[in-house]
């Protein structure tokens, strides 16, 4: 199939549209502190928002020293974001410390089963000094690949397309930022970026996103992460196609629970269980720090990998990610060293954000939030997600 010549990153294919047929209705709180409007989708979840916004005049990116607010770009700002039209599956999620070439880029949209993918800038930065994974996208095209509440608002899309940074509720939740406020933004290089919005990316390790003009200025690696979506495809087997096609991939991940048809046994052996059972066991009453992974601070998904690793075990960085290392199992049928998970993320229902580990007799060990330590404690029935055996061979 012949692919559209597009500017990167962008859209390279597109999926059969999904229909939306429920439309959002927003309230405008005026009066901020701010100076910029309070949006509130008019969506809830046990009582919570699903998307929580700050959108106004003051969304226009804030001028970098001794340059003007102009953005100078071969690729125009967008004024206007183009309406959503359809919804994407993100099923994989590929990464190079390059860019990727558009010949591998075409190759993998050509696979069978593959039905659109989605060029972006990724890299890491430092929000308000605080570690986050950050995607430069196109508002238009991108808005399709995430959650549907996060897709559908109009409001936050135009957001971005002005300067804004959109972050996920887990990070501004836990790093206490400044809804509607403007906040330091390192990469290669450092911007002040206003934060227009709390909402999930819906992509396993994404923590925040911008227009792909502001991550050539922050200094993000260009068209160097792909997100592939092919619904009936085997991920793992869609996982190891992509690899032999851009073996240079940093990574690729996989977005989406694999089903595994065998039995779910001991994958671990007792002396590895026991090593990382001791190990979490080590670091109770250590603060809780966003983005921390050890020795001495932790979130819940760092203190899952740290405990890990001292078993000889490398497991991915977030919960996200660590739902996706091991087949699910009952919570009924969970033994000590299993991985717990819930979805209390209230901008999209249903995407896993919290981690901990099962120690047995109902109880875990788990780094629970900001202002609280890594605890013993009960395991909650409320949102639970579901249980991972962990398999070093996923």
């Amino acid at each position: 199939m012949r692919l559209p010549q597009l500017p990167l990153p962008g859209r390279i294919r597109g999926l059969s549209p999904t229909v939306v047929t429920a439309a959002v209705t927003v309230t405008l709180l005026a009066g901020s502190a701010l100076g910029a409007s309070q949006l509130v989708a008019d969506h809830h979840l046990a009582g919570r928002s699903h998307l929580v916004a700050a959108v106004g005049p003051t969304g226009a990116p804030a001028p970098t020293h001794g340059a003007t607010s102009t953005l100078h770009s071969s690729a125009p700002v967008e004024p206007t974001v183009a309406p959503l039209r359809r919804l994407e599956t993100a099923d994989l999620l590929i990464v190079s410390s390059h860019p990727l070439p558009l010949a591998e880029v075409r190759a993998v949209a050509r696979l069978a089963g593959v039905r659109g993918a989605e060029l972006a800038d990724e890299g890491r930065v430092a929000l308000a000094r605080h570690p986050a994974e950050m995607l430069g996208v196109i508002p238009s095209t991108f808005r399709a690949w995430t959650p549907l509440y996060t897709a559908r608002s109009d409001a936050l899309w135009q957001s971005v397309a002005r300067g804004d940074t959109a972050v996920s509720f887990d990070i501004g939740h836990d790093a206490r930022l400044p809804l509607g406020g403007t906040v330091p933004v390192a990469g290669r290089h450092q911007l002040p970026i206003r934060i227009g919005a709390f909402a999930s990316v819906g992509i396993a390790g994404v923590d925040a996103i911008v227009t792909d003009t502001q991550a050539r200025r922050l200094g993000l690696v260009h068209g160097n992460a792909l997100v592939v979506s092919a619904p009936g495809v085997d991920p793992t087997t869609l996982r190891q196609e992509v690899a032999d096609l851009i073996p240079h991939a940093g990574h690729v991940e996989l977005l989406r629970p694999v089903i595994v048809v065998r039995d779910a046994g001991e994958f671990l052996t007792r002396a590895q269980i026991n090593t990382v059972l001791r190990a979490a066991w080590s670091r109770l009453g250590l603060p809780y720090v966003w983005g921390a992974t050890g020795p001495l601070s932790f979130d819940c998904s760092g203190l899952v990998q740290w405990s890990y690793a001292r078993a000889g075990i490398l497991l991915p960085r977030t919960a996200a990610e660590q739902f996706l290392t091991g087949p699910h199992i009952p919570l009924a049928d969970a033994r000590p060293g299993d991985l717990l998970f819930w979805t209390y993320d209230p901008t999209a229902p249903g995407f896993v954000d919290h981690v901990a580990l099962y120690v047995g007799n109902g109880m875990m060990v788990v780094a629970p939030h900001t202002g609280d330590v890594v605890s013993y404690a009960p395991v909650p029935l409320a949102d639970l997600a579901g249980v991972v055996r962990v398999d070093p061979a996923f």
